[in-house]
C-alpha cells in the first residue's frame, strides 16, 4: 500500500483534474451528418420549421413568426450561436441561440423573449422550447425509454419503456418544482429497426413533456415550463428551459452509452477545460448531524491521518449551523457552543493532513424563529396549496433568489464563507418543494414569471460561487437526485444520488438505472462486507464509519477495500451495458458490466442477493475485440482466467457465488499480442 502522503491528495492539489477526452463509444459520420442537417433544417437563421413555438395574445408563432425581422447574434456565449426575431412594429423578440457540438450528434438550444416596447407585452402562453416532430422514423416503430426520478425509495431511478403505439398522448412532470423529483427529464425515443433520438430538458424547476401522434404517423414532442401566463414590463427580458437532442444509430442501449459520453465530456463541470475530479471521502456523518463539533471533528481527521486511509475528502454534513439541523436552516451562524472558533480549524485540519474539506449548506430554504425570517422576510417565499404528503413545510420559507438583493447576499454570503473556511467542495442541499412558494398569489397575467426568475438566480448563483472560487466542485443534493437536468449537471455533480441510502440492494437498484443516463454519481458504504460495499460504489464514494474511534476493527478492512476502488475507480465513467434485467427483488442476480475500450479493459459488479437460490449466473459481455484475448481477475481472490474476447461476447462468462448474499467484483485486461 502507498504511504499516506503519497496516496493522498495534498491541499496543493486539492483542485485535481481528470483528461476530458473521451473514454468510450465513438460516434459515427451517419450520426454527425444528421444532426448536422437537422440543425440546419431548424435552427439556422431562414429555416422553415424552428423546433420551438408560443403564443402571444391570440396568435400562435407559426403564423407570425416568418414575418418579423431576423437578424444574426450580435454576440452570443462561446461555440453558440443564433439568431433574432423582432416584431416588425416593436416591442417584443425572441432571441434563441444554439450549441451544435462539433464531436457528437447533439445540439443544444434556448429561447430569451424580450420586450424592447415603451407599454407591456401581449401576453406569452403555451411557451414550448421545444415543438417539433421526429420524422426520421414511423411512431409505430418507436419505444421509449425513461427512468423514474428520485423519491428516497429502493426503487428510485427505475427504468421504464413504453412501446408507443396505443400510448399516446403522454405526459410528463416533475413533482413540486424539483427537475428529477419523481421523473427524470431524459427521454429516448428508440426505433425497432435501429437508431433513435434522446431528447432532455434543462430546466432546475417545473417541466413539463408531451408526447402525441401529428396525425402523420410521426411523433410530436412538445416540452418547456409547465406554466406560463405573462406579460413583459418595458424592457423586461426572461429565458425559457434549455432542450438537448442527440441522434444515434444501433441499438437503444448504444445511444444511452453515446448519451454518457456526451454528459461527460460536456455536461460535467470543469476547471480550465479538465473536468474536476471527484471525492474519495470519509464522511464522520455516523455522529448525527447535531452533534458535530470542532473537538470530534479535528479528532476524527487526525485518526483518518493516523491510520493512512487512503481518502482525499474529509466529509462534514449538516447540523453545524446555530439551531441545528433542520431548525436553524436560515441563520448561517456556526454554533459558537460547539465552534467556538468557526469552522475554519475543521478546514484547516483537514489541508494539513493532505484532505479536501467538502461543507454541507442549505441556502434557500429558511425555518421559523432564524436570523434571515427575522431580519429580511421581503425576500423570503411563503407557500400555498400544499398537497397533504408536504403540508408539515406550511411555516416554512423560500429565499426568493428571483429578488436581485437576496441572490447578491447568498452569493457573497456562502461565497465568503466557502473562503474563510476554506472549502474545495461545496455541498449544496435543497430540501422543500419550491412550486407551491412560486405560485403563490402569482398576478394572472405573472404566471411562470416568478419561477423563472428564481430559476435564472439558481444558475446564477452557482456560476456566482464558480466565478470566485474557480477550483470549488459544486455537489447537487436536493433531498438527493431531485436536480438532475442537465442544466444543473453543468454546474454540479450528484455526490448524493439518493436519500435512500445505505441499504444495499436499494443502492444497486438506483445505481443501475441512474447509470443508464448519467456517468458521475455515487453513494458509499458504512459497512466493509463485500456485498454493502461494492454496492456502495461509483465514481465518487463516502465512506460513513467512526471515525471518532482510533483502534475501532473496520480501519483495516476499509483500508484494503479503497485500495482495489482506487485502482478500478476509472472504469466506472466507461461505457455501462446492464448484464441481468432491472429487478427490486430479494431472489435475483443484479450485474452490469463498465467498458472502457480506450483502455482495453472494464469491470464487472455482480450481485447474488438473499433469497437468490442459483450460486452462478452466465453474463454476455459487451464493447470487447473478438479477436483479442483477456485476463478475468476475481478481486479479492486473485483468480485470474483467459478467455478470447469472442468467447466472452458469444458463449460469456460464468460467475460463481457461494454466498448469499453476495458480491463479485472483475476486472478484465487485454492480454498483450
Amino acid at each position: 500500500m502507498l504511504s499516506f502522503k503519497s496516496s493522498l491528495l495534498t491541499f496543493a492539489l486539492a483542485v485535481s483534474i481528470l483528461s476530458a477526452s473521451a473514454v468510450a463509444v465513438e460516434p459515427n459520420e451517419s450520426e454527425l451528418t444528421r444532426v448536422r442537417e437537422w440543425t440546419a433544417a431548424h435552427l439556422a437563421q431562414g429555416a422553415a420549421a424552428p423546433p420551438y413555438a408560443f403564443q402571444l395574445d391570440t396568435a400562435s408563432s407559426n403564423s407570425f413568426l416568418p414575418g418579423w425581422n431576423h437578424a444574426p447574434l450580435p454576440a452570443a456565449p462561446q461555440g453558440w450561436t443564433g439568431h433574432t426575431s423582432a416584431a416588425p412594429s416593436g416591442g417584443m423578440q425572441v432571441t434563441h441561440e444554439y450549441l451544435l457540438h462539433p464531436n457528437l450528434p447533439a445540439v443544444e438550444w434556448r429561447l430569451h423573449f424580450k420586450n424592447t416596447g415603451s407599454a407591456d407585452s401581449g401576453i406569452l402562453t403555451d411557451v414550448n422550447a421545444a415543438d417539433f416532430v421526429i420524422d426520421q422514423w414511423p411512431m409505430a416503430d418507436m419505444t421509449l425509454h425513461y427512468a423514474d426520478g428520485s423519491q428516497a425509495t429502493p426503487t428510485d431511478f427505475q427504468p421504464r419503456d413504453s412501446a408507443l403505439p396505443g400510448k399516446l398522448p403522454l405526459r410528463f412532470a416533475p413533482e413540486g418544482g424539483r427537475s428529477s423529483d419523481g421523473v427524470m427529464p431524459y427521454f429516448n425515443f428508440a426505433s425497432k429497426s435501429g437508431g433513435g433520438m434522446i431528447v432532455a430538458i434543462g430546466w432546475s424547476g417545473q417541466w413539463q413533456a408531451g408526447f402525441s401522434d401529428d396525425g402523420s404517423g410521426h411523433l410530436r414532442i412538445q416540452a418547456g415550463m409547465a406554466r406560463t401566463h405573462l406579460r413583459l414590463h418595458p424592457g423586461e427580458q426572461i429565458r425559457t428551459p434549455a432542450i438537448l437532442i442527440m441522434f444515434y444509430d444501433g441499438d437503444w442501449l448504444r445511444g444511452q452509452n453515446l448519451w454518457r459520453r456526451l454528459m461527460l465530456d460536456h455536461y460535467s463541470p470543469t476547471f480550465n477545460g479538465k473536468r474536476v475530479a471527484l471525492p474519495l471521502a470519509a464522511s464522520g456523518a455516523t455522529l448525527g448531524f447535531n452533534l458535530v463539533a470542532e473537538s470530534n471533528q479535528i479528532a476524527a481527521i487526525e485518526n483518518v491521518a493516523a491510520n493512512a486511509l487512503p481518502v482525499d475528502t474529509w466529509w462534514m454534513d449538516a447540523g453545524w449551523s446555530l439551531g441545528g439541523f433542520p431548525e436553524g436552516m436560515g441563520t448561517w451562524t456556526p454554533d459558537p457552543a460547539r465552534f467556538p472558533n468557526g469552522l475554519k480549524p475543521i478546514g484547516d485540519a483537514a489541508h494539513a493532513k493532505g484532505l479536501k474539506f467538502l461543507l454541507w449548506f442549505e441556502p434557500e430554504r429558511v425555518m421559523p424563529g432564524t436570523a434571515l425570517r427575522r431580519d429580511h422576510p421581503e425576500w423570503l417565499l411563503a407557500p400555498a396549496g400544499l398537497p397533504e404528503p408536504v403540508a408539515y413545510q406550511k411555516r416554512w420559507r423560500l429565499l426568493d433568489l428571483g429578488n436581485p438583493e437576496a441572490l447578491a447576499w447568498a452569493i457573497n454570503t456562502f461565497s465568503g464563507m466557502a473562503g474563510e473556511y476554506g472549502v474545495d467542495i461545496y455541498r449544496h442541499d435543497f430540501n422543500m418543494h419550491p412550486l407551491y412558494y412560486w405560485q403563490n398569489n402569482e398576478p394572472q397575467d405573472r404566471q411562470g414569471m416568478r419561477e423563472i426568475k428564481y430559476i435564472e438566480g439558481l444558475y446564477a448563483y452557482f456560476d456566482g460561487l464558480r466565478a470566485n472560487h474557480p477550483g470549488i466542485l459544486l455537489d447537487n443534493c436536493a433531498s438527493g437526485g431531485r436536480r438532475l437536468d442537465f442544466e444543473m449537471m453543468r454546474r454540479s455533480v450528484p455526490l448524493w444520488r439518493s436519500d435512500y441510502c445505505w441499504e444495499p440492494t436499494g443502492a444497486q437498484n438506483i445505481h443501475y438505472g441512474l447509470s443508464l443516463w448519467l456517468p458521475q454519481h455515487g453513494l458509499g458504504a458504512v459497512s466493509t462486507a463485500p456485498f454493502d460495499l461494492q454496492s456502495g460504489l461509483g465514481t465518487n464514494v463516502s465512506f460513513a464509519f467512526d471515525y471518532y474511534t482510533a483502534d475501532a476493527p473496520f480501519w483495516k478492512p476499509l483500508d484494503d477495500a479503497i485500495e482495489t476502488y482506487q485502482r478500478l475507480r476509472h472504469c466506472f465513467e466507461g461505457d455501462f451495458y446492464p448484464l441481468t434485467p432491472w429487478r427490486a427483488e430479494q431472489d435475483c442476480w443484479l450485474a452490469w458490466q463498465y467498458s472502457r475500450p480506450d483502455l482495453d479493459e472494464g469491470i464487472v459488479q455482480a450481485f447474488r442477493r438473499e433469497k437468490n437460490t442459483e450460486q452462478s449466473i452466465q453474463v454476455v459481455l459487451k464493447g470487447l475485440n473478438a479477436n483479442a484475448r483477456y485476463a478475468v481477475t476475481r478481486e479479492t481472490r486473485g483468480e485470474v482466467t483467459k478467455y478470447s474476447g469472442a468467447e466472452l461476447q458469444t458463449a460469456g462468462l460464468s460467475i460463481p457465488c457461494e454466498e448469499a448474499p453476495g458480491a463479485v467484483l472483475l476486472h478484465y485486461q487485454r492480454l498483450s499480442e
